[in-house]
């Protein structure tokens, strides 16, 4: 009888063991479960957290690039001259790049802050007419009006070249007045310096050059 008694509590102690260490591993299997779909749901947040903000970045906020882009494209097809010269079916490119096709190059653009504490954009990008005879650098300029918390454009204007590089001549698509008073003042300000050995070599020849922020800072 006690060998018996013996043999059966060895028996519902091992039960409660077994049991015990079902238990367990079932609980940290749904522990594991839990923490795994908690990480999926937090990677899964994030990422369409980061396309949203790059959505809104480069296709909503005022300063976006791709929205800048379009805009200023915009006015450059509308400009008389750039029809007659580029045609109705303007198409804009960015920086050249080996092995991708024109729509896949990236906009060359700056954000700065400039020396009246305003936010400024500074973009170029490229326009080509049908032949291929005649090739046009736009550049463009914004800044953000401290007060009202709003970007305008300074400038739009379109540097033209030959095929063989040789400068055409520009046309001013638009352009503020305060922006060409900050122009003419850079200007007169470099030519003050036109006999400094330090600065003289460092204009690239374009009056839209004297308003590069490294330049500002020579």
């Amino acid at each position: 009888m006690a060998a018996r008694s013996v043999q059966a509590g060895a028996c519902v102690s091992a039960n409660k063991v077994h049991q015990r260490t079902k238990f367990t591993s079932a609980r940290t299997a749904q522990v594991a479960s839990t923490a795994g779909n908690a990480l999926l749901v937090g990677s899964v947040l994030t990422l369409f957290g980061y396309i949203g903000y790059t959505l809104y970045e480069n296709l909503i906020a005022e300063s976006g690039v791709t929205r800048v882009y379009n805009q200023s494209l915009d006015l450059v097809r509308a400009h008389p001259q750039i029809r007659t010269l580029f045609g109705n079916n303007v198409k804009g490119f960015g920086e050249p790049t080996h092995g991708q096709r024109q729509r896949q190059r990236a906009i060359s653009h700056q954000y700065f802050t400039d020396e009246k504490q305003r936010q400024r954009l500074h973009m170029q990008y490229y326009i080509m007419d049908p032949k291929h005879e005649l090739l046009g650098v736009v550049k463009v300029d914004m800044a953000e009006s401290p007060q009202l918390k709003k970007w305008d454009f300074n400038l739009v204007a379109v540097d033209l070249f030959a095929e063989d590089g040789s400068p055409k001549g520009r046309i001013d698509v638009l352009i503020t007045d305060e922006f060409a008073h900050e122009v003419r003042k850079q200007q007169a300000e470099r030519r003050n310096r036109v006999f400094s050995k330090h600065n003289r070599g460092e204009s690239d020849g374009s009056w839209f050059s004297v308003l590069h922020p490294e330049n500002w800072r020579k």
